[in-house]
């Protein structure tokens, strides 16, 4: 009996490579449990060689200490020789900024919104002329032993009804200034230009520094030139500090200068 069976060899197509016959006769392979193993593994060893060659933690790698205290130098020394420094700097306390309300009228008025705006204006004022001014707000790790050419905290006196506060503003040093004559002539310039700028009448107090409501005079360097100024009353001089702020800062900005010309602020 003649066999059927071809003994013929195959020969790849022409101009198909061996290689290519051979991928071909094994993705007509049927799927077994081995090749399904084998195929896992290999795209294991491919991501843990991929995650090898990147590694994210080399891209977002922190800066080692001793870079970050070389940037903190760097920084302190393009500041020296930029000439700007606390020494120069004319301080403006908002009183009650970041920390609470302060006085609440009836009507809604907010002590701090309007010691804000006035520190504010008169902030400008003084950069306007040339001069390196920062706003602090109540509390502030930047008021501790901080040591600049003119240090005014601002405040607005109550609002209370029935009867109203007297009209008016007060400045007030404290008991432990460093240099008395120097305080004083601040307080003279401060009253002088306050009052011809708002047509308030001054008054004056000298503060207990023990006191815990006047905490910046113990925290801010005891040879900075300091005092408070009580800008007049929310109730009985609205007409200044509500409705012509304007006039109050220029009274602030102008005192100030008044006292940096004379010399003392130097």
């Amino acid at each position: 009996m003649s066999e059927n069976v071809d003994q013929t060899e195959k020969v790849p197509p022409e101009g198909q490579p061996e290689e290519m016959n051979a991928e071909n006769d094994l993705s007509r392979r049927p799927y077994t449990v081995m090749r399904g193993v084998q195929t896992v593994f290999s795209i294991a060893v491919l991501m843990a060689t991929l995650l090898t060659l990147w590694n994210p933690r080399r891209m977002l790698r922190p800066a080692s200490l001793d870079a970050l205290l070389r940037e903190a130098e760097k920084a302190e020394t393009d500041g020296a020789e930029s000439g700007t420094s606390d020494e120069n700097q004319i301080g403006i306390l908002s009183g009650y900024w970041q920390n609470n309300t302060g006085e609440v009228c009836a009507d809604g008025v907010i002590e701090s919104d309007v010691n804000y705006l006035i520190a504010s204006l008169a902030s400008q004022i003084l950069m306007d002329e040339g001069y390196d001014v920062k706003i602090f707000p109540e509390y502030d790790l930047e008021l501790l032993n901080h040591k600049g050419r003119v240090f005014v905290a601002l405040y607005s006196g109550s609002c209370a009804e029935n009867p109203n506060p007297p009209s008016g503003f007060e400045i007030a040093s404290s008991l432990t200034a460093a240099d008395p004559d120097t305080i004083d002539k601040l307080s003279l310039c401060l009253s002088d230009r306050y009052r011809e700028s708002t047509g308030l009448n001054p008054s004056f107090d000298v503060i207990n520094p023990d006191d815990p409501t006047y905490h910046t005079f113990r925290d801010i360097d005891p040879e900075t030139p300091a005092v408070r100024l009580e800008m007049g009353s929310l109730a009985s001089d609205r007409h200044i500090l509500l409705e012509n702020p304007e006039a109050a800062a220029s009274g602030i900005a102008a005192g100030i200068i008044c006292f940096l010309e004379s010399g003392m602020g130097n």
